[in-house]
């Protein structure tokens, strides 16, 4: 199989795993047609758009397409993927590939660990989103009801293949959104010098840059450094939450009309208003990261949200301790705190100030 780039090993409590980097999607399939006792849950748009390409693999194993809806990852997708798994007489030997972004990872990684107390699974993400975040870690989550992932589990891979020729076709929407998780990360842990080259890089050549292979890269390996010290988010892992408190707030009160990413981004500008607010951060480079995220993260929803309806959309989130939520603020590019912070009229005020004055978020 040729290489695009050399693989990536991760350290994980449920066994070691690499993520590898086939150069076309031929080295892809050929990788996938050896993974021995197969069935696939696939992408139904996306087996669509590469049928000729999967054509030995779709042709060969069973197959289960699904549409990538937040509707479909629920208890009822993952039924759905259960009752596959028995049709398809799967055994305790059997492997599952997945194929397609995170919605679908959740679905695929979901059934296979609870199906016959777990069965190895392979996945080949095909979002930005997928190859740049959720496609090492083990996490998982299914929505219920109208909130976000709160049913989830921490199930390795037992492997993961990037091929970004996926990328071709991907919407520029969903490249955008891949990005919100890219800055979060650039932002998360280490070199501040991360976030001024992704800013750099995106500010005079857009998305679909050069650069964009060596930022799902580095973004991995900043997830990389965090997983391999707290893989169950017992406390460091926490931090991977940066932006996602109210991002998961503001996509379910508009219904996901948002995509993932961009909540993410404006969850971050958020985050990062309310350490300004803290005395955290400081001013210059929460200006500095607000303007790159104003110009490339805006976006138009159907109706405004207000404060009161933001802080109550966060009070299901799973950082909920004690009636207080761990709020991951920034500190400066590359480093993060998670300070618990009081529902009180403090933060609401707060919040509202953001939103009458910074939102990128109409």
């Amino acid at each position: 199989m040729t290489i695009s780039q050399p693989f990536l090993p991760i350290k994980s409590g449920q066994g070691d795993y690499q993520v590898d980097f086939p150069a076309t999607l031929a080295d892809l399939t050929g990788a996938l047609l050896a993974v021995p006792r197969a069935v696939v849950v696939a992408d139904r748009h996306l087996a669509g758009l590469y049928a000729d390409a999967l054509a030995p693999l779709l042709s060969t194993r069973p197959v289960l397409l699904l549409d990538a809806t937040e509707e479909v990852k629920t208890p009822a997708g993952v039924v759905r993927a259960w009752e596959f798994f028995q049709q398809a007489d799967a055994t305790k030997q059997t492997a599952v590939i997945v194929i397609g972004g995170g919605i679908i990872q959740d679905i695929g990684q979901f059934a296979a660990h609870n199906y016959y107390r777990g069965l190895r699974w392979h996945y080949v993400p095909t979002t930005l989103l997928g190859m740049a975040d959720s496609c090492i870690g083990a996490k998982c989550g299914i929505n219920l009801g109208a909130f976000k992932n709160q049913l989830g589990v921490f199930h390795s891979p037992a492997r993961v293949l990037i091929c970004l020729k996926f990328l071709d076709t991907l919407a520029d929407t969903e490249v955008r959104s891949g990005y919100g998780e890219i800055l979060k990360l650039l932002l998360t842990r280490g070199d501040p010098g991360l976030f001024a080259g992704l800013r750099d890089e995106v500010n005079a050549r857009g998305f679909r840059n050069p650069r964009l292979a060596e930022f799902i890269r580095q973004s991995l390996e900043v997830k990389k450094g965090v997983i391999e010290e707290d893989e169950y988010e017992r406390d460091l892992r926490r931090i991977l939450n940066y932006g996602h408190t109210f991002g998961h707030a503001l996509e379910a009160i508009t219904h996901h009309a948002i995509p993932h990413g961009m909540a993410v981004a404006w969850g971050v500008d958020l985050a990062n208003y309310l350490s300004l607010r803290a005395g955290l951060l400081p001013e210059r480079d929460f200006h500095e990261i607000h303007a790159f995220i104003a110009a490339h993260w805006g976006w138009r929803l159907p109706h405004p949200v207000g404060a009161e309806e933001l802080v109550a959309g966060t009070q299901r989130d799973k950082k909920i301790v004690d009636g207080r939520i761990n709020l991951i603020l920034c500190e400066r590019p590359g480093a993060l705190r998670i300070v618990p912070r009081s529902y009180d009229a403090g933060l609401l005020e707060d919040v509202d100030g953001y939103l009458k004055n910074y939102n990128v978020i109409g």
